[in-house]
């Protein structure tokens, strides 16, 4: 399970290994430093998806992260959890998600920013993958208020063209509704 002490731990981690000082958090990890009353179902993962922005060495430095607190390393099977360097493009948001993302800095990690997208972009980077542990994460977070169908319907229109399309969206928004016994308006 996931917990904010873990993930300062993964950013010190990814710090110390990278030599880098700025990180973006993708994934169900955001719910951490962005929501209050998280269901517990939503921190199940073991891991946190992190990459470094704006440097031209960006995927020698994911590789890094793998190999040194990755999945299978021997950070993981000393702590039980562990980090996954992803690209700029794991995550399919809004390609205005950084207007609404917020700066995370901790007093655990000295030195280190992290920039944070907000729930409704995470929630939409995983309604595009749409893999089953992405629908139970969207299912609860849409159940405990976490975000709204709504809000996601309204980010549509700014999905990059590496996105499923319009139509395709508005099903998963609509199967989603369904899901969750919640209203779902078919003209979003």
């Amino acid at each position: 399970m996931m917990r904010r002490d873990r993930l300062d731990h993964i950013l010190r981690a990814a710090g110390a290994v990278t030599g880098q000082h700025r990180f973006v958090l993708v994934g169900s990890a955001v719910v951490l430093i962005r929501c209050r009353n998280i269901p517990g179902d939503m921190l199940l993962t073991p891991e946190a998806d992190l990459y470094v922005p704006d440097v031209l060495d960006a995927e020698a430095l994911s590789d890094t992260i793998e190999a040194n607190i990755g999945q299978g390393s021997s950070f993981h099977q000393k702590y039980g959890y562990y980090c996954d360097g992803v690209s700029a493009g794991t995550a399919v948001m809004p390609m205005d998600w950084v207007e609404r993302a917020t700066l995370y800095e901790s007093a655990g990690c000295p030195g280190i920013s992290v920039t944070v997208p907000d729930p409704t972009d995470v929630a939409l980077a995983k309604a595009v993958a749409w893999r089953e542990k992405d629908r139970t994460w969207l299912a609860s977070g849409l159940r405990s208020k976490l975000f709204a169908l709504d809000a996601m319907a309204a980010h549509l229109p700014r999905m990059p063209p590496s996105a499923p399309g319009s139509a395709e969206m508005k099903r998963r928004l609509g199967w989603l509704a369904a899901e969750c016994a919640l209203p779902f308006d078919p003209t979003w």
